[in-house]
């Protein structure tokens, strides 16, 4: 990144961290086959604030208080997470499989195998990445993106490269990832949740659940795993102890976190100056982890 650039990140990480450093991310969204989203209460399971996701949804993502909607439709909707209101949308090439967000830029996998790179303001397409297998999940980690499939194949690519090679394998198909700061935590559509060591790709664990995990979130400590019977499994990803089963009666399709604290740069749950001090550390390296406004 241009060096007369830098200054506007640094300014963004310090707001970010007299802004935000009280933030949780607490609340969860679940959509439904008919394009409902609904806000899941993590502690209860009690589901309330319906909001309309313009048609089956296959993926979200947030940006504030919007959503990023992908439907079967082929069409990614921006929708306002408080009033239900439809704001713009666009046409994508193919149909959606997960979508992601890094700054202003969506990243879309659809049923071809392909890596979609949209500005999300427009939709406009940047670049396209044919990794040729169904692209079932996707995820950004620090500086990199990955993505999996219902091959059992996981892959990775430095954020804003489109060079994705492999990067681990698990015993299912992959239909859902996130991590917890560490472990990049994957959820298979035969019933199981692996742990893979985010940086290295090292195995770490595999734990049963009755789900097939259509969607995966991470929120205040637990794991969270969707299935398409509408149970929401809450885990210990400790111990893989299941100790809450919501049954919202949907026929889910898609789950999704609200937005972590951006100034937790480490990803550890609180905001330090440990954590001003790993920016500072990117931002001197010109990593591009440390472009907090995505531009």
């Amino acid at each position: 990144m241009p060096r007369r650039y830098t200054a506007t990140r640094l300014i963004s990480f310090v707001l970010a961290g007299i802004f935000t450093a009280t933030a949780q991310a607490g609340d969860l969204y679940v959509a439904g086959e008919h394009g409902l989203i609904w806000h899941l209460d993590t502690d209860t399971g009690v589901l309330d604030n319906p909001i309309a996701g313009g048609g089956p949804v296959e993926g979200m993502a947030i940006q504030g208080r919007d959503v990023f909607v992908a439907t079967s439709g082929s069409r990614i909707f921006r929708v306002d997470l408080d009033t239900g209101i439809t704001k713009d949308g666009f046409l994508t090439q193919g149909e959606p499989r997960s979508l992601t967000r890094w700054g202003n830029t969506l990243y879309l996998t659809t049923a071809l195998g392909d890596m979609q790179w949209l500005d999300a303001a427009d939709g406009s397409l940047i670049d396209t990445y044919y990794i040729n297998d169904p692209l079932q999940a996707t995820l950004l980690f620090g500086n990199t993106i990955f993505t999996g499939s219902w091959s059992t194949a996981v892959y990775a690519s430095p954020v804003g490269e489109m060079s994705f090679e492999f990067f681990t394998a698990c015993g299912g198909s992959v239909n859902s990832m996130i991590t917890d700061g560490i472990d990049l935590i994957i959820g298979t559509l035969e019933g199981f949740v692996y742990f893979y060591d985010a940086t290295t790709g090292n195995y770490k664990g595999t734990f049963g659940v009755a789900s097939d995990s259509v969607g995966i979130a991470y929120v205040d400590g637990s794991v969270f795993i969707a299935g398409s019977d509408g149970k929401v499994h809450r885990m210990n990803p400790a111990t893989g102890v299941i100790e809450h089963v919501y049954d919202t009666g949907l026929a889910i399709t898609a789950m999704i976190a609200d937005e972590s604290c951006q100034a937790d740069f480490d990803g550890d749950g609180v905001v330090t100056t440990l954590d001003f001090l790993a920016f500072l550390n990117a931002w001197n390296a010109m990593d591009s982890s440390a472009d907090m406004d995505g531009n």
